[in-house]
């Protein structure tokens, strides 16, 4: 199993409701494909380091997750991308503790 740190910004002017279905369905995306763990932190609304479509700030969601299935990375890239309420998403793999 490997470990990786997923990151996404939401558009900060996205509702309290929809911001809880968007951060939902992405989760969904690593728990269908059989992700060992995903542990989710939000962390809330911060100040950009430049401005992107015109937004100075947005809200920051940071998931740990652990997989053997890497096709959820893909999907991950994939919904990220379809996503109009989603600024920013990146996908980094963290160092094996073996």
């Amino acid at each position: 199993m490997q470990k990786y740190d997923a990151m996404y910004i939401i558009r900060p002017n996205v509702e309290e409701e929809a911001r809880k279905n968007l951060i939902a369905e992405i989760t969904k995306v690593f728990t269908d494909r059989n992700a060992a763990s995903v542990q989710v932190k939000e962390w809330g609304s911060r100040k950009l380091a430049y401005e992107i479509e015109d937004f100075k700030e947005g809200y920051y969601v940071d998931m740990e997750v652990e997989l053997e299935d890497v096709s959820a990375l893909a999907e991950y890239d994939r919904v990220c991308n379809i996503k109009e309420s989603i600024l920013r998403h990146i996908v980094v793999k963290l160092p094996s503790t073996k």
